[in-house]
């Protein structure tokens, strides 16, 4: 597509190039604008009301990330324009004189990558694809080995996960119209199979599953959310900030210049996750080396 004979290079994605051939990959479709779908992944307050909502902290373990997490929802932010898009460090009070650090990226033009874990060690990139204004094609790419060696496990302080996080996406038949793949069989038309009881005693949703949880609200809030009718606030920060780069870039494509992700696909080695700093800390600089991706580090101790 467009004016150039020769297309260009595939961006350097992690999972893409790693050598173990152990890459996973799943897709959903969602039935709502890509923008809007994607903004959820940038939102980290997100995680601690919706995910955890229903989590105390004397339900986990002290010194975890879920800890601090679910003691303090509301985290302060910083956020930077990058070479690639956007990052954003969200923090929060951690030990003396620390804080709670999770980082993480938006990749243009559909890409991001959640702070899921210890920070430099999972290899995961998920893409929000436009089908068209109201749906999109959401695809997930990870190596399953740095899942767990990034300590990516959710449970309590009784070693059992957390209620409503452990569910997997189930999928109707496949069918042959244009939006007939991979859509979800807990959807809209049967209330995304909430469990009343299970919300009034166990979790904040009743639905069972972090994606699912994430499909409900974005899809929930109409195909294209009436935007006029926001009123963003300071958490709000990194969606703001992208929104302005892709409009931005837009603009700057109307002009005949390009981003320069499409030619340098080396921009693409990035990672995301969690981290602990002092709180004297410039975090940029503090995380420099940890997200850097392609790099082979010593397996972290399990945060939560």
């Amino acid at each position: 597509m467009g004016p150039r004979q020769d297309p260009p290079p595939l961006p350097d994605l992690e999972p893409n190039l790693l050598s173990d051939g152990q890459t996973e990959i799943w897709t959903a479709l969602r039935e709502c604008n890509w923008v809007q779908a994607m903004e959820g992944d940038i939102d980290t307050a997100h995680l601690g009301l919706l995910h955890l909502g229903g989590v105390s902290p004397d339900d986990v373990r002290p010194g975890t990330f879920d800890y601090y997490t679910v003691k303090d929802r509301a985290p302060m932010y910083k956020v930077v324009d990058t070479e690639w898009g956007t990052m954003y460090g969200a923090y929060r009070p951690a030990a003396e004189e620390t804080h709670y650090w999770r980082v993480a990226q938006f990749l243009f033009p559909f890409y991001t990558l959640i702070p899921t874990g210890v920070l430099g060690v999972q290899a995961l990139v998920r893409a929000w694809v436009p089908l068209d204004d109201h749906h999109t094609m959401f695809w997930s790419l990870s190596a399953p080995s740095t899942r767990l060696q990034a300590g990516i496990r959710r449970s309590s302080t009784n070693g059992q996960p957390f209620a409503g996080t452990t569910g997997r996406p189930q999928f109707l038949p496949n069918t042959t119209d244009w939006l007939g793949r991979w859509r979800l069989a807990a959807n809209a038309s049967n209330d995304y199979l909430i469990d009343r009881e299970g919300q009034r005693t166990q979790s904040y949703t009743g639905i069972d599953g972090i994606h699912l949880q994430d499909q409900a609200i974005t899809e929930s809030m109409g195909a294209t959310v009436d935007r006029t009718q926001e009123h963003l606030g300071t958490s709000d920060a990194m969606i703001i900030r992208t929104r302005r780069r892709l409009m931005k870039a837009a603009i700057d494509l109307r002009q005949g210049i390009i981003p320069p992700t499409v030619d340098h696909p080396e921009l693409y080695r990035q990672r995301s996750g969690g981290v602990i700093l002092p709180r004297s800390a410039d975090w940029v600089e503090a995380t420099e080396e940890l997200r850097t991706a392609f790099e082979r580090r010593p397996e972290p101790v399990p945060l939560g």
